[in-house]
């Protein structure tokens, strides 16, 4: 079965080789690697071109004229791939050798029982430091977001609980997202937010992979302590910001939506997250 993995990179390579690595010691094997470079300086492209030789895998690079950022990486890593199943990664993750197989197995089942959907499975993380010391063994429980949230659009708009690099896809995704709108907060947010309006989702309740936080995380892992409320009252201009944000995202997908709802959620999954 053919599978494309899709990397966007920008001056990647103090992690890339790690995650090149985790990704030749797959036990599932038949799949390439396409890559979006955004204009590095550094020595990524160089260190991709010898992985291909030393390895004999198949990576394809794209790059553009202009810097498109992450979100828009990923839009023209889907725009440009053909394959059956999808999946996405990031340049600083490791990971673990049987995520693709499982991850895998378990799409396939899900597009057996709904042949005509577009169908995504995600998992858990490993969520661990700059070093790959485990700070947590799941990044659920450790930023306490539920996986059921993706059957509940109201609850996912406020808090997502599948970062894209868990993502694997079947090729009925790509029409339903595809071009991402501005209103978008990230990619892998628009995408299973879309697929769960339409298609159908499952999850792993393992990880898949580790998580690796460090300083220049586009988004990352967020530990809930126990002063939530306090720091989001400190930052009460930033709460604001990103909920408008949910709010845009929310009506981009439909009309049929409420924003009292989506408050009403909000405060449950608040208070929830205090106790």
């Amino acid at each position: 079965m053919r599978l494309e993995i899709l990397l966007a990179t920008y001056n990647s390579e103090k992690y890339l080789t790690e995650l090149l690595d985790s990704l030749r010691a797959q036990s599932y094997t038949n799949w390439e690697l396409l890559v979006h470079d955004d204009g590095s300086t550094d020595q990524t492209t160089t260190i991709l071109k010898k992985f291909r030789k030393q390895h004999g895998i198949a990576i394809k690079i794209l790059s553009s004229d202009r810097q498109l950022g992450p979100m828009r990486s990923f839009e023209k890593l889907m725009e440009y791939s053909s394959a059956e199943y999808i999946m996405f990664c990031d340049h600083d993750d490791v990971w673990l050798p049987h995520k693709i197989e499982e991850s895998l197995a378990c799409i396939q089942q899900l597009k057996q029982q709904n042949p005509d959907k577009a169908a995504l499975v995600f998992s858990d993380l490993e969520v661990v430091d700059e070093q790959l010391n485990t700070i947590h063994s799941s990044f659920w429980n450790y930023s306490k977001v539920n996986p059921g949230n993706v059957y509940n659009v109201y609850k996912l708009l406020i808090n997502n609980p599948a970062p894209g690099c868990t993502f694997i896809m079947n090729k009925k995704v790509k029409p339903l997202v595809l071009p991402f709108p501005e209103q978008a907060r990230m990619h892998d947010w628009w995408i299973i937010l879309k697929v769960a309006e339409s298609g159908v989702i499952d999850y792993l309740k393992k990880p898949g992979l580790r998580y690796r936080q460090h300083k220049k995380n586009e988004v990352g892992a967020e530990g809930i302590k126990n002063t939530y409320l306090l720091s989001r009252l400190a930052n009460l201009s930033l709460t604001i910001k990103r909920n408008m944000e949910s709010y845009r995202m929310m009506k981009c997908l439909s009309n049929k939506y409420s924003l009292l709802k989506l408050l009403w959620y909000k405060l449950r999954i608040s208070l929830a997250k205090l106790f």
